[in-house]
């Protein structure tokens, strides 16, 4: 395994440490997604994919989403 894929390991364990509810993957492009559903009809308007060019980008763009790991499942 070479040091960017290490990296990227790292940063994907950590965005699956802080972010429980989503799963995160990276394409075979480099691009970063956080996925998350199926959702309940209730909450169907709610984001449920973000991508973006680096984890660090993914990260800020959930966090900017409220979508951070502060707030219990049912606060939104």
């Amino acid at each position: 395994m070479d040091a960017c894929a290490r990296s990227d390991d790292q940063a994907l364990s950590r965005l699956r440490a802080e972010f429980p509810r989503w799963r995160f993957l990276v394409s075979d492009r480099g691009r970063w997604w956080a996925l998350r559903g199926p959702l309940p009809s209730d909450r169907l308007f709610e984001r449920d994919a973000f991508d973006a060019d680096t984890a660090e980008e993914l990260r800020a763009a959930l966090v900017a989403a409220g979508q951070d790991t502060a707030k219990p499942e049912g606060e939104r």
